[in-house]
C-alpha cells in the first residue's frame, strides 16, 4: 500500500468561492476540510475548520448558488466550524470522482491553502494512484510532493498540523531555532514567514503541543501500568 501527498493547484474556474474567499481576505488563517459524507453523489455535506471571523464568511456563503444549506459553529480562540451541504458542480465531481475511485482512500484533513492550492493525502495502490493524477480535470495541476510506503503514524502527525503550523516548525528547524544554543530567535522566524513574532510564537507553541502529545501518546503502549 502506497502513500501519495499532492499539492494542487487551480485555475480561476475550477476554484471554489469559498476557497477563493478566505484565501484573498486577511484575517484568515487555516482553512481545513475535516470531514464528509462518504456516499456522494449530487451533493457532499462537509465539515470545514476555519480561523478567522465566521460572519463575512457565513454572508459569502450564502451567495455561493451550489451551497445548499450550512450552519456555523464556534470554537476556541479564533476557530470555527462550518457543516455545509453543497451541490457538486461538473468540476467538483470530476476532482471528487478522480481521488475517490476504485481502492483509494483520502486521508482528512485537505488543506486549503492560502495560495489558493489544496494539499491533501491519498492511500492505495500504486496504479490507482496514477490513475487519480491523470484523471485530475483541465483546470487543476497536481504537484507530487511526496510518495511512498503507508506508514500510518508519519502521516498521522504530520496532517495534525496546519499548514501554518508546518511551515512555521521547518522554518524554525532550517534557522536552527531548536539547536543548542540556539542560532535563531522567534524573530528570525517571524522574518521569514513574513509576520509578526507573537503570531509565529503561537503556530510553533502549537505546533510543538501537537507534536509533543502525539509522541507521548506513541510512548503510551510501551509504560508499565
Amino acid at each position: 500500500m502506497r502513500y501519495l501527498d499532492v499539492r494542487l493547484g487551480q485555475s480561476e474556474d475550477v476554484i471554489h468561492p469559498m476557497h477563493a474567499f478566505v484565501a484573498d481576505r486577511e484575517g484568515y488563517g487555516s482553512y481545513r476540510l475535516l470531514q464528509w459524507n462518504p456516499a456522494v453523489g449530487e451533493t457532499n455535506t462537509m465539515i470545514f475548520s476555519v480561523e478567522g471571523d465566521p460572519d463575512p464568511y457565513a454572508a459569502a456563503l450564502e451567495t455561493v448558488e451550489t451551497a445548499l444549506e450550512f450552519e456555523i459553529v464556534p470554537g476556541e480562540g479564533e476557530t470555527f466550524y462550518v457543516y455545509v451541504r453543497e451541490r457538486l458542480d461538473a468540476e467538483a465531481r470530476q476532482l471528487t470522482d478522480a481521488f475517490t475511485h476504485g481502492n483509494l482512500v483520502v486521508m482528512p484533513p485537505l488543506e486549503y491553502r492560502s495560495d489558493r492550492t489544496i494539499d491533501l493525502t491519498v492511500v492505495g495502490s500504486a496504479d490507482a494512484l496514477q490513475t487519480a493524477i491523470d484523471e485530475a480535470p483541465s483546470g487543476v495541476d497536481a504537484e507530487i510532493r511526496s510518495v511512498g510506503s503507508y506508514d500510518a503514524g508519519t502521516i498521522e502527525t504530520a496532517s495534525a498540523l496546519s499548514d501554518r503550523q508546518a511551515e512555521a516548525a521547518t522554518t524554525a528547524i532550517d534557522l536552527g531555532y531548536y539547536e543548542a544554543p540556539r542560532e535563531a530567535t522567534v524573530a528570525d522566524v517571524a522574518d521569514r514567514l513574513d509576520c509578526a513574532p507573537g503570531t509565529a510564537a503561537e503556530h510553533l507553541r502549537k505546533a510543538e503541543a501537537t507534536l509533543v502529545g502525539r509522541a507521548v501518546e506513541g510512548l503510551g503502549g510501551d509504560r508499565d501500568v
